[in-house]
């Protein structure tokens, strides 16, 4: 059976007639998604997707194509196809693809786990099914809106006539369950979920229990006052608003205008106490993989070190337009074969404090403790930088968490939230939610929060 890069090869080997530099991204893999409700399957999608993109680029022109169809027809097709793009795309002096890398590529042990392939259908809907029983065992917990199981086994290849040559597996799981508790007319939903590289170690109770306790807490929530606020941001809150973060971290974004952090390089932009990396190598990371979308090697890159804007996220077209003095960061990301690669994180690292969740609620004494947000996709703006949100978590009140709040708003920006934080747990936790972060609760200071 062909390796991801022998096929990769093969069409590059077709195309060196063409005229232009050709570079062949190829992929395939196989996923697997399970919906379960009332301890029944709801549904069971499973795919293969398998296929190659080709990028063709001469004379600062770039065309793209892609195909299914790996046959010998349809990879000179494509290949044409991507070529006879380049006629039709505007020339830009900073577009051509990267040359081969100058240093190895990255070994990453157990990326790639075989329990993704070996583990039988029913054992994976099993797993469903546990985190929505034990959701449902959960005092107070009436129903359980969804429960799922899904995972992905994935291999890539890259090649290209500038001498790019790499090939890379990985695989992924993840259990999640949405429960809702309810005491008289109120009612409360709660997420809980685990993720890992191997089905068999993914923890289905705990994702249960965690669903039907975070529910729980909220019954009984009303509006606090408004006030200025010292917030502490829960982990999937965090891992939200840093995502936002990298999207104005990207150099792409700050090139066209289109980022609050354009210009601030080397900038104090955050507390001392924020260090925030990219890190395309953690082991634990989701995204983490040995090259980025164009075969150039993963690194790891300091964003803000002591509160100051370190780097902007680069791929090769956007280190060429920044300068001689920059160079790709290895973010050049495809979502599949189906797309060119653009800009954007991968494994967003933030480097925690100490203690608890509890121990960090006993330092800030008084406030307000976030467990969920509403309306991110409307209520961040990259651009502004601005943060207006709803909602919901507890009252911090003698440094412990008390009575629990909902159907308030904070506000904020990017620049404040950053140069605000005042303290930070040692509970880390990889959030898979919102692309790949890794962090833990953070306290902020001085957020407005619009209550009763």
């Amino acid at each position: 059976m062909s390796s991801a890069l022998d096929i990769a090869k093969r069409a590059l080997d077709r195309g060196f007639r063409l005229g232009a530099d050709l570079e062949v991204y190829f992929q395939e893999g196989r996923t697997t998604s399970i919906k379960v409700y009332g301890g029944e399957v709801e549904s069971v999608a499973m795919s293969e997707p398998r296929g190659l993109g080709v990028r063709a680029a001469r004379n600062g022109q770039v065309g793209y194509a892609f195909t299914a169809d790996l046959s010998d027809g349809g990879l000179d097709g494509v290949l044409a196809a991507a070529v006879a793009n380049v006629d039709v795309t505007d020339s830009d002096p900073y577009a051509s693809l990267p040359p081969r890398a100058t240093v190895p590529y990255p070994s990453i042990a157990g990326l790639w786990r075989p329990g993704v392939g070996r583990l039988r259908l029913e054992d994976k809907v099993n797993l469903a099914l546990t985190v929505e029983r034990t959701a449902l065992a959960s005092p107070k917990v009436e129903t359980v809106e969804e429960s799922a199981y899904s995972d992905e086994e994935s291999r890539i290849a890259i090649c290209s006539t500038t001498g790019v040559e790499a090939e890379a597996e990985s695989s992924f799981a993840f259990v999640w369950s949405q429960a809702h508790a309810g005491h008289d007319e109120d009612r409360q939903s709660g997420l809980g979920y685990s993720a890992a590289r191997d089905p068999q170690e993914l923890d289905a109770e705990a994702a249960g229990r965690e669903a039907g306790e975070k529910a729980a807490a909220l019954l009984g929530a009303r509006p606090c006052a408004t006030g200025s606020y010292t917030v502490v941001f829960g982990r999937e809150v965090v891992a939200a608003l840093l995502s936002y973060v990298a999207q104005g971290l990207s150099a792409d974004a700050v090139q066209k205008g289109r980022s609050v952090f354009a210009g601030k390089l080397k900038e104090a932009i955050g507390s001392s106490l924020v260090v925030l990396a990219d890190d395309g190598l953690a082991p634990e990371g989701m995204a983490t993989n040995p090259f980025d979308g164009e075969g150039v090697p993963r690194q790891r890159t300091a964003l803000l070190e002591g509160g100051v804007l370190q780097a902007y996220l680069h791929s090769t077209y956007t280190a060429r337009k920044a300068g001689e003095n920059a160079a790709s960061t290895g973010n050049a990301e495809r979502p599949s074969y189906r797309a060119a690669p653009k800009v954007a994180a991968t494994n967003l690292v933030l480097t925690p404090g100490s203690g608890t969740l509890a121990d960090l609620a006993a330092r800030v004494g008084t406030g307000l403790y976030v467990e969920s947000a509403a309306g991110l996709h409307s209520g961040v703006n990259v651009v502004s930088g601005e943060i207006s949100v709803g909602v919901s978590g507890q009252l911090i009140e003698n440094g412990v968490l008390g009575r629990p709040v909902r159907e308030v708003t904070i506000a904020t920006d990017f620049l404040s939230l950053l140069g605000s934080v005042s303290d930070l747990g040692g509970d880390l936790r990889w959030i898979p939610i919102y692309g790949s972060v890794s962090t833990p609760s953070v306290a902020v200071q001085g957020i407005t929060v619009s209550g009763l």
